[in-house]
């Protein structure tokens, strides 16, 4: 189906069919429900019917004063941004609604905030010690939400608007040093496991590397290609899922953090051949849809990585070591050799070459030094 429009797809039969959010499932996976229609304006007439429906269901209180911080956000998250955003991402609003912005504001009237009291509550949470990003992803997501309550009618003016949040200073990565590299690289080189190596080698996310299917790879080309992504969420109802046996986190399969993340990287030659002994011992059916780090057809834990590679750099005694400082090392061994910011930024999946500049900076600094001491030494002073 071609797209027409927000949530309002054409579809083969000539038809638009509209979707909409009304809930989550008890694997916090998105509930939708659909309305059809021959024409677009009719079935978007129909979606903010059903939107409008969906709202007092939830809350009735919502179309008229009186309504608390509380009850729009809750029914705002649920009905609204659910349904354009990840579990992941959606888990993370939650936990700063619930932790932060509810405790303070919560039992206030939406129609009571004032800018004086945003800044109060901002103010309050650096006195508690958050930091600089932590405290404006918190006005952020506040900030979304009286939008929607002003577009809504809910309150007159958005209390959020105008009020400047300073960005946190990006805390320098950690790396390893090349005499760290060459230990952790002879001890993973010795091993069976090679998520760790592809990670040093390639730059992938954990969860990209998790997401690798071995139709992913180019043998002929010796290239993959990243189109998935494996996280492991916490379920929304974890009291629920004690009370039924399951689990308090599942392994989700999506789509990578950004479209710039869907690309095709090449892979070293020695990796390339220690995948080929590996695709040896698999059947045709792993081959076709299996995950090349996972068990038989099921994607590997990036969980159960993390800790692996948690033990291995602690046998190796390096400090403040984890899986993702694979990755910024293999970006800070490029740009020491070199290898243009554009380059760098493609292979790593960054939304841009700011993103890149912004993470590192520092080997940007010593790779102009270290320039900058070439040419002097050409000096004829």
């Amino acid at each position: 189906m071609a797209r027409h429009g927000e949530n309002i797809y054409k579809r083969k039969d000539g038809r638009y069919e509209g979707r909409y959010v009304t809930g989550k499932k008890s694997n916090g996976t998105t509930r939708f429900g659909y309305v059809y229609g021959m024409r677009y304006t009719d079935v978007k007439k129909r979606l903010l019917e059903k939107k409008a429906e969906i709202q007092q269901t939830i809350h009735p209180e919502a179309a008229v004063r009186g309504m608390t911080v509380e009850k729009w956000m809750r029914s705002w998250l649920e009905t609204d941004l659910l349904g354009g955003i990840k579990p992941s991402s959606y888990l993370t609003y939650l936990n700063q609604m619930n932790r932060h912005i509810l405790p303070c504001l919560g039992r206030m009237q939406m129609a009571s905030i004032t800018p004086e009291m945003v800044h109060s509550f901002l103010e309050c949470l650096q006195a508690k010690g958050l930091g600089e990003n932590t405290v404006r992803g918190i006005y952020r997501l506040l900030s979304a939400a009286m939008r929607a309550a002003l577009d809504d009618g809910i309150i007159a003016k958005n209390p959020c608007r105008k009020i400047c949040v300073k960005r946190g200073e990006r805390v320098q990565q950690r790396v390893f040093s090349r005499e760290e590299q060459k230990k952790v690289e002879k001890t993973l080189s010795q091993g069976e496991d090679l998520t760790a190596l592809f990670a040093m080698y390639t730059g992938l996310r954990l969860g990209e590397i998790c997401g690798l299917r071995w139709s992913d790879i180019n043998w002929e080309n010796g290239t993959a290609t990243v189109c998935r992504t494996v996280q492991r969420l916490k379920r929304m109802d974890t009291d629920k899922c004690l009370k039924c046996g399951d689990a308090k986190t599942y392994l989700m399969i999506g789509s990578p953090k950004s479209p710039s993340s869907c690309r095709t990287i090449p892979i070293p030659t020695f990796l390339l051949k220690r995948l080929e002994m590996q695709k040896k011992q698999r059947s045709a059916v792993q081959l076709t849809t299996g995950y090349i780090f996972g068990t038989g057809m099921r994607a590997a834990d990036p969980r159960t990585i993390q800790r692996r590679f948690a033990g291995v750099v602690r046998r190796l005694e390096i400090p403040d070591a984890h899986f993702h400082t694979l990755r910024h090392s293999y970006a800070t061994r490029l740009l020491e050799m070199g290898v243009d910011v554009k380059t760098v930024s493609q292979l790593l999946g960054h939304s841009s070459a700011k993103t890149t500049l912004d993470c590192y900076a520092h080997s940007l600094l010593d790779q102009q030094r270290s320039a900058v001491a070439k040419l002097s030494a050409c000096a004829c002073l």
